[in-house]
């Protein structure tokens, strides 16, 4: 696939299980020592399952490239946090579920710790969920 945009469809419901053991458990960061003695915070140091969730997802049809167009077709905030997954929730709409996925997945390159914060909140778990069993009643 070569991290071309709209590959096949992602296997989400492989990853419920995990996402789900990772609420309000801790994720180890790293920490560097600055050079007058101060500890600097570093970056999380995500496991191997969480990062191949995020190669998946990006290569996969399921990632959405316009997320913020869609969020905001919504009325949703460009935002990570419980209100906004709240929102999302609550219109239970595959193209939101999966906009919101697309914003988590993209959110750590500009925010550290957005990941684990997602982890951490159950925001992942809560819209693969949502996913998967919107899925499984359209079969």
């Amino acid at each position: 696939m070569n991290g071309e945009i709209g590959g096949d469809q992602m296997d989400l419901a492989k990853y419920v299980d995990y996402f789900k053991s990772m609420r309000n458990r801790e994720i180890p960061w790293t920490s560097m020592d600055g050079e007058d003695g101060i500890l600097q915070m570093g970056y999380p140091k995500y496991d191997e399952q969480m990062l191949q969730f995020i190669r998946e997802f990006k290569e996969s049809s399921d990632f959405d490239p316009r997320y913020k167009k869609t969020l905001r077709h919504y009325h949703i905030r460009v935002k990570m946090n419980h209100l906004t997954i709240g929102q999302v929730m609550l219109v239970k709409e595959m193209p939101l579920y999966k906009a919101m996925l697309s914003l988590i997945v993209t959110a750590e390159q500009v925010d550290a710790g957005s990941w684990a914060k997602a982890l951490q909140e159950g925001y992942l778990y809560q819209v693969t969920k949502a996913i998967v069993s919107e899925e499984q009643t359209r079969v």
